[in-house]
């Protein structure tokens, strides 16, 4: 009976929303504060009953209540406590109830702020909110049900895939679903600017906090994905131009494009035709990522669906999302009003602009990339890959510009800047990438495509830290108090100068684990000792052993290094006798300048078993990295808070 009020709730919440919208609409030349109020009150109803729903169907998990479909063909009575509980959106039904509570939850957020739009602009955005959430409910409700009941109770779950059976499903779709998620925030900031014909600094200043969440979001849970394939696949891989990674990548791309262009506006009304699109199209993009995992064209880990009709479903979610908005864009954006201003080739805006171009251009060729084969296949069958061949190919070209340009963007001023100072920064960049380069060239010797990338992690580095210098000698900054840190904080705009480093040390560490690794494969007995790289490792045994829900087979090895037992590794292979499947689970010593990367293959004690090591040089900056650029757009919002109430 319980899992009914679920479903009833969700049943309640889709018809709430189709009044709200229809009552938006009814009011929308002529809203007032108490109408606004309505909608406010009516987003926290949607919440509480779209939560309670989740916690309803996260209970059903928890219970092992098998009568439930998605129970019974996602769970089982010996799956450990978190993987019941992670299980409820590793699958496809349950996923989507997560993302239409983000979704409510965001949409209540919003209608919570302090802000200084009027009452007509919010409550646009919170109606184009609630429009985008009564669709995804219609696509749970008529296609995806999560409460279905099964026909015969079974005795026991079929359980979930042993590749989900993972710490990384508890995080790794959530912070992708809040990225996503909250890029519909800045879309229907967007919508509402087209609707009502409103837009200012002030509309720029409202929509960033959400358009930096959403992008931390995004940096974070793509990093968390690429370190859970990392540890998990086995080949010692942290990206492969999947379809689906790439899903996750061009909404980023277009959110980091969207993110530098509404720090203009924030400074300037310009750009403001360029924002809406770009708001319009990072969402759009989420939504692809959508179809692409829930249409049926994938076989994946990561494919949620392979019915068609849900597919066709979210393509008219995406028509009408993205549809009706770039018709209201063609037909209004010639009505926004801009500054007069002339763009200075030598000035932070137009350093922007250039990179937003790249970035765009670059998210053209991931899309190409990504969905050529998709087509090819529909078509007429061929089935083919484009992998990392082509995107080194176009990709990597597009993205060197960009990573110049962010070098040198700090250092520019609003408007124009002096030549004369600019200069003397720019030989001094020069001069220290040149002689890093030639340091990296001496220590080992590498393809011209890794000095290449070398320097422009180096070019990059000196770049950001050249800029804070300067930021502080403008701003005469003396840390003789503990307050003056804040100040410094504030003052010299960290946030972007800590994302930016972050792209440069995620940068060094694609650098070291592409160009610079090693590897070793044979078979080994127990006792065995062989050397890799300067590191000594000893096969010291192999055991069966139980765990929770699979059975491991386990060798141990020592590593050494000059003559000393620095570490102990066990590789294992998981046999999960519930979903008859196994997995390889490589261990890692992980250190600042690498990792050590074990894989236990077959064999046995006559032939001996097959081993891979690899040594993966600063492949942790990768990770790192992408931690520093989400921590960047965290300290970002601070100082947007404090810049607002200034």
């Amino acid at each position: 009976m319980i899992p009914e009020i679920g479903h009833v709730f969700l049943i309640i919440t889709f018809v709430a929303t189709i009044m709200q919208v229809l009552f938006w609409i009814y009011n929308i030349k002529s809203f007032n504060g108490f109408a606004l109020n309505i909608l406010k009150k009516s987003s926290l109803i949607n919440f509480l009953f779209i939560l309670s729903s989740f916690f309803i169907l996260t209970y059903s998990f928890i219970i092992s209540d098998f009568s439930l479909l998605i129970v019974s063909n996602n769970s089982h009575s010996l799956k450990p406590l978190i993987y019941k509980i992670s299980g409820v959106w590793g699958n496809h039904e349950g996923s989507l109830l997560l993302w239409v509570l983000i979704l409510s939850a965001f949409t209540f957020l919003v209608s919570k702020q302090n802000s200084v739009i009027n009452a007509k602009l919010l409550s646009s955005i919170i109606g184009v909110q609630t429009l985008i959430l009564g669709l995804f409910l219609a696509f749970i409700l008529f296609t995806s049900n999560p409460f279905e009941r099964v026909e015969i109770l079974p005795l026991d779950g079929r359980g979930l895939n042993p590749l989900l059976q993972d710490p990384g499903l508890a995080l790794h779709p959530p912070m992708l679903y809040i990225g996503y998620v909250g890029l519909s925030v800045s879309f229907s900031f967007a919508v509402s600017a087209l609707i009502t014909g409103e837009i200012n600094k002030e509309w720029a200043q409202q929509m960033m906090p959400w358009i930096i969440i959403s992008w931390s979001a995004l940096t974070i849970g793509i990093a968390l994905g690429s370190w859970w394939a990392y540890y998990e696949l086995g080949w010692g891989g942290w990206w492969f131009w999947d379809p689906v990674e790439n899903a996750s990548f061009m909404p980023w791309l277009i959110a980091t494009a969207l993110l530098h262009s509404a720090r203009v506006l924030e400074k300037k009304l310009i750009l403001v035709n360029w924002i809406i699109l770009l708001s319009i199209l990072a969402f759009s993009f989420s939504l692809l990522g959508t179809f692409i995992v829930r249409s049926g064209l994938l076989t994946s880990v990561h494919a949620f669906a392979s019915d068609p009709s849900r597919g066709i479903f979210i393509l008219i979610i995406l028509a009408i999302a993205t549809g009706g908005p770039l018709i209201l864009y063609a037909l209004k954006s010639s009505s926004f009003k801009e500054e007069k201003t002339q763009f200075n080739l030598i000035s932070k805006e137009s350093a922007i602009l250039i990179n937003n171009l790249f970035l765009t251009t670059a998210t053209a060729t991931v899309l190409i990339g990504t969905l050529y084969p998709l087509f090819l296949d529909a078509f007429n069958g061929n089935k083919i890959s484009i992998g990392p061949a082509y995107y080194n190919a176009t990709f990597a070209p597009i993205m060197a510009p960009v990573v110049f340009l962010m070098a040198i963007a700090p250092l520019l001023n609003w408007g124009q800047s002096k030549k004369t100072n600019l200069s003397k920064k720019i030989i001094f960049i020069i001069i220290v990438t040149f002689f890093g380069t030639i340091c990296l060239y001496l220590i080992e010797e590498s393809s011209l495509f890794a000095l290449i990338c070398g320097a422009l992690s180096i070019w990059l580095f000196t770049g950001v830290f050249t800029g804070i210098a300067t930021r502080i000698k403008e701003a005469k900054i003396k840390f003789n108090k503990f307050s003056h840190f804040f100040f410094f904080i504030w003052k010299t705009n960290l946030g972007i100068h800590i994302a930016h480093i972050g792209v440069a040390v995620f940068l060094a560490g694609v650098t070291g684990e592409q160009f610079y690794k090693t590897e070793y494969s044979g078979r080994k007995n127990i006792g065995d000792i062989f050397n890799v790289g300067d590191k000594l490792l000893e096969f010291k045994k192999i055991e069966m052993l139980d765990g929770p829900n699979y059975k491991s087979q386990t060798a141990t090895f020592t590593i050494s290094k000059n003559s000393k037992i620095i570490n102990t590794l066990k590789p294992e292979k998981r046999f999960y006798p519930i979903e008859k499947s196994q997995t390889t689970e490589a261990a890692i010593l992980s250190g600042f300048l690498g990792d050590t990367y074990l894989v236990l293959g077959e064999g046995n004690k006559e032939i001996g078993w097959s081993i891979r090591v690899y040594f993966n040089p600063l492949v942790s900056w990768i990770w790192g990295g992408a931690c520093l650029m989400a921590l960047g757009g965290l300290v970002s919002i601070s100082q947007n808070t404090k810049s607002r109430k200034k």
